[in-house]
Formats: C-alpha cells, structure tokens, sequence
C-alpha cells in the first residue's frame, strides 16, 4: 500500500505524526509541502525526520481579501503549485490523502478521479468557524466533497459541520487526529527543579493566590481583550490571584500599554518555546478564551503538564478535552460574567484531581495513536481495491 499526502501548510505538531505514519507504511508514504509556507523549523525537522519520504516544493501562494484579521473566511488563500501533478503519478499511490479543500487538494482530487484511485480528505473545521463562510464557497465544497471516499478529521463538531453542513453523511470518518507533541514539554515540566520553579515566582512577584496561565497570539481572535476586561473583576475578589499572558501579536503593545498599572496582570510577550515549560510548571490553571479555533493545540499540551482547563466555548476541540467539573470548566467568552464565574470555579475545586484527569484523557491524543488511526483508516479502504 503505497499512500501520498500533498499538504501545502501545517505546524511543528504534524511532523511526529508524518514519521509514525513514515514507519507503519514501511516508507511506501510520501508527504510533500509548499516551502515558502511551513516554518523553517518544521522544514528542517521534516527532512531530517522523513528523509526521503518527504519534499518540501517552492510554489506560488496568492492572498485577496482581508489580510489583517485572522478569523476564517476574511480573505481567499490560493496556493499553485507547478508540477505537483506529476510528482503524484510519478510516485503512483494507491491512496492520496488531501488537506481540506484548497488548491493542492484539487489536484490530489483530480489525480485519483482520472487513476481510479481511494481518497481521503484531512479535515479540522466546524460550523463556528465556518459561520460566515460565503455561499460559493460552501457550494465548491459540497460538489468536491463527492469524489471523497473518506474524511480524517478533528472531533465531533467537525463531524457535524461534514454531515449536517455539507451532506457528507455516508462517508466513514475518523476522528480525534489533530494532536499536539507535548511529549517534550511534559518531560521538561516533571524534570523542572522546585529550587528553580520558586526562583521564577518569585522574579514575577506572584502571591498566594492561584496563578492562570495563557499561551497564544496576542490577537482579537483568541480573546485575549475580554479575559483581561474579566480579570479586572475578578481580582477584586481574588486579590492574590496572577494571571501570565505569553505570545506577541498586533495587541500586545496596546494591553501592556492598558495594563500596566495592573500588577497581577503579567504581559510577558515572547518566550522562546525551549523555556515556555517553565511557566506551566509555574501554574495552577490554563485558561483558552478563544473566540474561534479549530482545536487549540496549546490545550492538549498545557493538559500533558497535568494542569487544570479553563476553555472557550469556541474551542473546537472542548467536547472532547474538557468533562466539566472533572479537568476543567468551560465558558463563553463573550459573556464577561461567564469568565468571571469560571475563573473563580477553580478556587473552589480539587486542582490536583483535575490535573491528573486532564493527563488521563490527553493520553488518548499522541501523535503515535493518530498515526495509527490514520494507517487503519487507509488499510479499510485499501482493502476495498
């Protein structure tokens, strides 16, 4: 079973994924990737990690519409990719995994509809986010989504937008894929020594109180702007509580600006991802308030450090990540006192419990099991040849 994955743009967290599925195909896999596009860290780990089962090719990528938001469906991203065709027949897979319904995917599409050949379509998105998708669009997806002989995707609300928005009903889909490698992380927080760890609270002057951490954009999208306009309230009642905001982003300069005469509030800007560790060993609940995300990955990796989750509504990812009471609390984000009443929950609850419960269910989203999600969905179809 030889299977390809043209997949133009993804993360750091991909690539672990790509190497076990490298191994399981016993090297019968190909994966290519737009270069211009992908990080130089995820382009260096992927040809030292892939080796020859991977390419990385330098196409053109055209952007029309809104550049400067970066909720979904605010601008168009074309991708065209030159010879990406023959480099698909020439490797001839029996199997060819697309990534959504981009540029890429239509060449992948068209090749296994000529070749008579099975193909799967990676998909991460939900009605949320796809809520102000224009009819066009929502059209090209339905008329392509029908030579999909299978769909990889996220969770359960992605299901649902496949099924119930695009009629996607028959088609088997495997779920539970977008996964984060926090193995590293997890090890570098266990390892972090208490002399070091009460050397950092004490730089940052925290106090007695519980300390929330959020890791992210500095950017409306993950709405930063309404956990802050919480935080004022909720410190008022929880003096001694901190909150560490970590990442850079278009806001970053104008909340410093805002908050700081606020001391619990700590704007730190950017840390370099080999010392982020620090700050989650240093913390005693992780709070997401995006306003829209796929499945935020930096949820599954904060639960790998054992900790408690405070999570948006508009977390794709919540209705599997997040058993309310048990490892965390959800909330909206748009509803001040919907904030306000979830941070103050977790001054009221077993925090160590909820870490452990947190660490128990992340257990089923490694890179190794999506990896052998992915292998078993390719077999079942292989095997319909």
């Amino acid at each position: 079973m030889k299977v390809i994955w043209p997949c133009p743009w993804f993360g750091d967290y991909r690539v672990p994924v790509f190497e076990e599925l490298n191994n399981l195909f016993e090297y019968n896999f190909k994966v290519f990737y737009s270069k211009q596009d992908v990080t130089q860290s995820v382009d260096s780990k992927m040809i030292k990690r892939l080796g020859n089962s991977t390419e990385g090719l330098i196409g053109k990528t055209i952007r029309i519409g809104d550049h400067s938001s970066d909720f979904a469906n605010k601008d168009l991203i074309i991708r065209y990719q030159p010879g990406l065709y023959k480099k698909i027949k020439d490797f001839n897979p029996d199997i060819i995994i697309v990534e959504a319904f981009g540029g890429w995917s239509m060449i992948g599409i068209l090749y296994g509809i000529l070749h008579r050949k099975k193909i799967m379509l990676f998909y991460e998105r939900t009605a949320y986010v796809e809520r102000n998708s224009p009819w066009w669009r929502t059209l090209y997806r339905k008329i392509i989504g029908k030579a999909i002989d299978a769909f990889l995707i996220n969770g359960q609300l992605t299901r649902e937008y496949l099924e119930n928005g695009l009629g996607f009903k028959k088609q088997p889909k495997t779920e539970g894929l977008m996964v984060a490698d926090s193995k590293g992380l997890e090890n570098a927080v266990n390892s972090f020594p208490n002399e070091e760890k009460n050397e950092l609270k004490k730089s940052l002057q925290l106090n007695s109180g519980l300390t929330y951490l959020f890791v992210g954009q500095i950017v409306e999208r993950k709405g930063i702007t309404q956990l802050l306009e919480a935080w004022e309230e909720h410190i008022q009642q929880h003096t001694e509580d901190n909150l560490l905001v970590i990442g850079t982003g278009i806001l970053l300069e104008k909340l410093q600006h805002k908050y700081r005469g606020v001391q619990s509030i700590h704007l730190l800007g950017r840390i370099e991802y080999d010392e982020v560790y620090k700050y989650y060993a240093i913390a005693n609940v992780f709070v997401m308030p995006t306003l829209e995300d796929n499945w935020c990955l930096v949820v599954p990796e904060a639960m790998a450090c054992k900790l408690p989750i405070a999570c948006s509504i508009y977390n794709g990812g919540h209705l599997e990540l997040i058993e309310e009471g048990k490892n965390g609390y959800r909330f909206d984000p748009l509803k001040k006192e919907s904030i306000i009443q979830t941070l103050s929950l977790f001054h009221h609850s077993n925090l160590n419990k909820m870490g452990n419960t947190s660490y128990f269910i992340v257990q089923n989203y490694t890179p190794e099991i999506a990896a052998r999600k992915i292998y078993n969905a390719c077999l079942s179809l292989y095997n319909q040849y």
